[in-house]
């Protein structure tokens, strides 16, 4: 391996304080979106309290959900986050005007791509 490649390697790797910060913002952020889907979807099918119902339904299976459905789910959020962090690994060097534009943007692609996949798949009333 190239000397310079190695030292372009090292400087991105584990110990910088920044990735770990975008690692975490953006798990905190689809985190944080899907307790926003469940809260949403608690709500609409009346549930009494919904942010407590929210919180407890985020990691936990679902009655009446066809656990494929939730797996396919949770394959779109998965990778949604995975290419929001690939945009933020690209761009790591860039000036911060262009990173963080281009890291939101992916991000919110890939939330509305998840938003709308559970929507489309969500059981409704008349099923």
């Amino acid at each position: 391996m190239n000397a310079g490649l190695e030292v372009s390697l090292a400087r991105g790797g584990t110990d910088d304080p920044s990735g770990w910060a975008w690692g975490a913002a953006i798990f905190a952020l689809y985190l944080l979106i899907g307790y926003g889907l469940e809260y949403r979807s608690k709500r609409r099918r009346g549930a009494t309290r919904p942010a407590k119902a929210a919180a407890e339904g985020l990691f936990s299976e679902r009655d009446g959900v066809d656990p494929g459905q939730r797996f396919a789910s949770r394959m779109v959020m998965l990778c949604g986050g995975l290419a929001t962090g690939l945009a933020g690994f690209l761009t790591r060097h860039a000036h911060p005007a262009v990173q963080i534009p281009t890291v939101g943007v992916v991000a919110l692609l890939g939330i509305f791509a998840w938003a709308y996949f559970d929507y489309r798949s969500e059981p409704r009333d008349g099923e």
